[in-house]
């Protein structure tokens, strides 16, 4: 089978080739160990759990080594993982649950008392925590030593079969499952290789949330597919990420600013050794002139790139021109069109349209969005970007009301649907305002019934259980009422912005 057994393809040829490195759990991998761990959950996922290609398979929890093993193992038997973001709300948890319909439900020990929670609002035929606890779900560990070893029947997969159901904040406030199909990830693999010459020799660390595409797709996945070492962390720690850094020799690693910037703001990073590192790259939002000096003065060039869970997400790549994210990458085909769909002259602005192998295969159950999306085999990213003279892209806003905040996609739209149905809310609209350590975050701007009253902390606590605590408005201001479009209705944000658009409450 050509998709679906990376690991096991490896394990047979390179047994003995260090594969991961569980930092975590301070357990190291061959290809051989690796690939024998992945048979064990596939054989448990097939016969204990009834998993067939099509099923989805749904994942709560930190990074950790069974995480990567679930993947593959739900891969090799040609069904999908759906990660759950642990960032999110009660509320927020259930619809994608529910939207994606996963026959099991892996979390591990930190969620034990959320999934409990969950249950009773959930058709989810099998729980299984993957720590030493059987007091919400089958205890994996214990199951674990019996499981055979052995290679699974073939499936039969195709680059068209859907590999991970990513969720992304919906622009109209319902989240979507970007559909990520084999052939997608290993197209991005590809491109990734031709782009930075990514051999067996290089490393890297696994220190993003694997709910997010960065998890998997930036630099694991890659990694994985060229026979290369990853390190697994439970998340980002900029200490941890400075000493692994020299330990591990890295050759790799990805982040975005706000994580750059607490890099270089650790006591640890005059004195740490980072010259193992050949390749450090930025992505999600623009990169500060003062981080890329910290790491040049180490002899450290960064890189600026560009994608997004629907697309690569290695779309384009930085040359070190201030100000864009470079040209296309090898395997992409992109243009700038404007609202009737034709192509801007250089230098004008329009959206960015992206088309090839490496584009998602729509939406999961949504066939409305997937079509709004898709525009005669164009992905349309809603970010409008500018072409100058030199062939080199730079994004200059977004068509799509959005806020970047820690690298992770906010609509407002979403939010705002929440803050509405507040009982002193007539209407709000949430606008992004500038962050030091965020980039960006929320600003509520609401109108209040006659003789109600709101404040910040009462909001905040309205909109916990509903949504995720990044999304969560960190300024609130009111107002007598909202700029609108006199035809549509719609709020002028770009109003709201000039008259509100500072971090604070006024």
């Amino acid at each position: 089978m050509i998709y679906g057994d990376w690991i096991g393809r490896w394990g047979k040829s390179y047994p003995d080739k260090e594969a991961l490195v569980d930092a975590i759990k301070n357990h190291r991998y061959t290809y051989g160990e690796l690939s024998d761990e992945i048979y064990k959950m596939a054989n448990f996922l097939q016969t204990e759990l009834g998993i067939v290609k099509g099923d989805r398979v749904a994942m709560l929890a930190l990074n950790c080594a069974d995480y990567i093993k679930l993947f593959f193992g739900v891969s090799r038997l040609g069904a999908m993982l759906s990660p759950v973001n642990i960032r999110l709300a009660p509320g927020e948890m259930i619809y994608q649950l529910n939207d994606a319909k996963p026959k099991a439900f892996f979390f591990d020990k930190n969620f034990l008392a959320a999934v409990d929670a969950l249950k009773p609002k959930l058709n989810i035929s099998h729980y299984v925590c993957v720590d030493n606890d059987d007091s919400v779900g089958k205890n994996l560990p214990k199951i674990w030593k019996n499981l055979p070893a052995t290679e699974p029947p073939e499936v039969e997969i195709t680059a068209k079969d859907p590999q991970l159901i990513i969720y992304t904040s919906g622009t109209t406030g319902l989240p979507k499952g970007a559909l990520l199909t084999h052939g997608m990830i290993t197209w991005n693999c590809i491109n990734t290789h031709l782009t930075w010459d990514v051999t067996s020799r290089d490393r890297t660390t696994v220190h993003m949330s694997m709910f997010y595409t960065g998890g998997w797709n930036v630099f694991h996945l890659p990694l994985y597919y060229a026979r290369g070492t990853n390190v697994l962390l439970s998340g980002f720690d900029p200490d941890q990420i400075i000493d692994v850094f020299a330990k591990e020799k890295i050759t790799m690693f990805i982040g975005v600013p706000t994580m750059y910037q607490m890099i270089i703001a650790s006591p640890k990073f005059t004195t740490a050794d980072i010259s193992s590192l050949r390749l450090i790259a930025n992505g999600g939002a623009p990169l500060p002139q003062k981080v890329r000096d910290a790491f040049a003065a180490k002899g450290v060039q960064m890189c600026e790139g560009y994608g997004l869970t629907e697309v690569g997400p290695h779309v384009f790549l930085g040359n070190g021109k201030p100000g864009t994210v470079g040209k296309p990458m090898f395997h992409i085909d992109a243009k700038v069109v404007d609202n009737n769909g034709q192509i801007v002259q250089q230098g004008e602005e329009g959206e960015l349209l992206l088309k090839g192998d490496l584009v998602c295969a729509g939406y999961w159950n949504k066939p409305e969005a997937t079509k709004d999306a898709m525009k005669d085999g164009w992905f349309q990213t809603g970010d409008l970007v500018r072409v100058d003279k030199d062939g080199d892209y730079a994004i200059v806003g977004r068509k799509k009301d959005m806020l970047k905040s820690g690298g992770a996609n906010v609509y407002p739209a979403e939010i705002e649907k929440f803050i509405d149905t507040h009982p002193s809310v007539v209407m709000s609209a949430v606008i992004g305002v500038p962050d030091e350590k965020w980039d960006e975050v929320g600003k509520a701007v609401v109108v209040l019934k006659p003789g109600k009253t709101l404040t910040l902390e009462e909001l905040q606590e309205f909109l916990k259980d509903k949504l995720g605590k990044f999304k969560i408005p960190k300024y609130l201001i009111a107002v007598q009422e909202l700029p609108l479009t006199p035809a549509t209705g719609k709020v002028q944000k770009f109003i709201l912005k000039k008259k509100h658009g500072r971090p604070d409450n006024n």
